[in-house]
């Protein structure tokens, strides 16, 4: 069998050419590329088996007037299929090979079990994108363990908006080194701790802490859990708490922000997906609609706050922050956490007091550099793409990841500068803490790189895809916000972004929701447009808090300096819970014609009494130990 679609031309075509991926999910639709042909040419492209076999011609596409060509195509094969494709006399040919798409669903689950069973992050991711790399090759399993070297995790570190993290990660693990081995955390907590006179203070704080650094959930896990831990410690709070906490505030609050590095991609997602489904809906206002819709987002921080309005936990949660009070170890026994900052090299001589602004002054300068990053690319962003220079153009068109390098190596910077002038350090001894911050860093790079890989490998097999064309088909317009939440999350949790999957879906659910409310009243229309749009964008988050395998769980295990797997494992319960209430009071409810305002009331107090019922009283500390002991 095998399929035709040719281009009729007289004469050679210079570098012309036709891109097929090297690995399709039988039955499920994959994208033909081409570029530098002939304008507005038909297309023809033949398949055969090993057979020589030919497949029933598809309809020739014709290249767009630039001379690109970009459709996809659907076919339930199996095994490995040669393609050529012509244009006029220029020839070209390679082979796809068609795989179960049940498939494309093992890398990344064999990875989140392996790293929930055997409590190795690092052997669990290796072996997902191993095993990826395996199907996508087909050869020998020796081979594809090379190409996890050679290809997948060289591709993972060179990918410029990755080096750009990890600079980011580093610059400011050497900025936390420096203030810990000159005394500056260590003056931010004794200034804490005459304000914070609890265990119940500092999880309070690290929230407030949270809601307050909007701007970007990147540089939110580093500020809170740096500032936070050394407090949380004092207090026996656990670790896995304390990271929980930095987690469920990060994004969320991100997600929901009027202002910061979340929205200017949210909203040209937005602005892409109602262009190209002919919506006329403005994308901002779309944008501002959605927000009382997001509802894990916003019942995750109700959620938290009734965890510590009533003093409960429960689960594997309530377990370790027992531990953690009654026999002061806020990590369990065997625990390895990704960053650890106790190391001889980092902390403070006994004699040295430090000074707070050695923490605020640094921590100050890294906000202020990020956001002054984000107006000065904006701006100049905005004025390259012809756009009115306003706030939110601005925002549309900053660059985040360069905007957090910046900020990290301007923070990086004073605390150097700080330690050396306020005579905390000498300038050797500052160098070299801020050496030893970096290179406290090292595991939590390579945890990063391996969730990049992965990322990589679901999408050479396509597994967004095909979670998406599972939901297609006869879909009620009425279950359609609560489908597209289920599915947003799974996509999240099997590779780990909730930008990612943002990307990936809103240009498949908008026109979705938008045809399949065609005929009804206006007002429906944009009901379950914006509710669909919302579904994306919260689920991602959802997806993004469970899966272990997400960048932003990483870094609040790194900052937090919990264990990767104690954190996941803690958190699952809790977000799960918060999952369930938002889809089932939430996408579900509100689907069906409860309104948003009692959807919101309903679930906020169906979660405090969950808190209740389920919770039990964690013991109190207050810094004596003889109150838990």
């Amino acid at each position: 069998m095998g399929m035709l679609l040719v281009w009729y031309i007289a004469a050679p075509v210079a570098h012309a050419s036709v891109e097929l991926p090297p690995v399709a999910l039988s039955g499920v639709p994959f994208t033909v590329k081409g570029e530098k042909l002939p304008p507005e040419t038909p297309v023809r492209l033949e398949f055969t088996d090993a057979h020589g076999n030919r497949h029933v011609p598809l309809p020739q596409p014709r290249t767009d007037a630039s001379g690109a060509l970009e459709y996809e195509v659907r076919l339930s094969l199996s095994g490995v299929w040669r393609y050529q494709w012509q244009v006029g006399d220029t020839i070209g040919e390679g082979q796809v090979r068609f795989i179960p798409a049940w498939w494309s669903l093992i890398p990344p689950l064999v990875a989140i079990a392996l790293a929930l069973l055997l409590r190795q992050v690092v052997l669990a991711l290796a072996g997902g994108v191993w095993l990826g790399a395996w199907i996508i090759a087909g050869a020998d399993p020796f081979t594809a363990l090379l190409r996890v070297v050679d290809t997948y995790l060289l591709n993972a570190y060179a990918d410029r908006n990755h080096l750009q993290i990890i600079g980011f990660t580093m610059l400011l693990g050497g900025m936390i080194g420096v203030i810990t081995r000159a005394g500056g955390l260590k003056a931010l907590v004794r200034l804490l701790s005459t304000r914070v006179r609890s265990d119940r203070g500092v999880q309070l704080s690290a929230y407030l802490l949270g809601l307050l650094i909007f701007i970007d959930d990147y540089a939110n896990t580093l500020f809170v859990g740096a500032t936070m831990r050394p407090l949380a410690d004092r207090f026996r709070v656990s670790r896995e708490k304390l990271a929980y906490l930095v987690d469920s505030t990060a994004a969320p609050v991100a997600n929901l922000a009027l202002i910061g590095t979340w929205i200017g991609f949210e909203v040209s997602l937005i602005a892409d997906s109602f262009k190209a489904a002919g919506i006329t809906l403005e994308p901002y206002w779309a944008f501002l609609l959605s927000i009382p819709y997001r509802f894990y987002p916003i019942f995750v921080l109700v959620f938290i706050a009734w965890l510590l309005w009533l003093r409960r936990d429960f689960g594997a949660m309530y377990r370790a922050e027992c531990r953690a009070r009654t026999t002061g170890k806020v990590l369990a026994d065997g625990a390895s956490p990704l960053a650890s900052y106790e190391s001889a090299e980092l902390l403070p001589p006994d004699h040295l007091r430090g000074s707070v602004w050695g923490a605020v002054a640094p921590i100050l300068v890294a906000l202020g550099g990020t956001l002054g990053g984000l107006i000065y690319t904006g701006y100049y962003g905005a004025l390259e793409n012809n756009a009115p220079v306003s706030l939110r153009s601005i925002l549309a068109n900053a660059n985040s990841y360069v905007s957090l390098t910046w900020g990290a190596f301007g923070g990086s910077l004073v605390a150097l500068l700080w330690a050396w002038l306020s005579r905390a350090l000498s300038m050797r001894e500052a160098f070299e803490a801020w050496i030893a911050g970096m290179r406290a860093m090292v595991l939590a790079i390579v945890i990063l790189g391996l969730a990049w890989a992965i990322s990589d490998v679901c999408q050479q097999l396509h597994t967004a895809r095909y979670l998406v064309q599972a939901l297609q088909g006869t879909v009620s317009p009425a279950w359609l916000p609560a489908l597209t939440t289920l599915t947003a999350a799974a996509i999240s949790f099997a590779i780990g972004s909730s930008w990612g999957t943002m990307g990936l879906l809103m240009p498949l659910a908008i026109p979705l929701a938008h045809s399949l409310t065609q005929g009804m009243d206006a007002s429906a229309q944009q009901f379950y447009l914006v509710a669909t749009l919302s579904s994306v964008l919260a689920g991602a988050t959802f997806g993004d808090h469970c899966s272990p395998i997400s960048d932003t769980t990483v870094l609040s295990s790194i900052f937090t300096g919990s264990d990767h797997i104690d954190h996941v494992r803690t958190q699952l319960p809790y977000a799960l819970t918060v999952g369930a209430v938002a889809w089932l009071v939430g996408d579900v409810a509100t689907g069906f014609g409860v309104p948003v305002w009692v959807a919101l009331l309903a679930g906020a107090a169906l979660l405090g009494l969950i808190v209740r019922v389920l919770g039990k009283p964690t013991p109190p500390y207050d810094g004596n130990p003889h109150e838990s002991d």
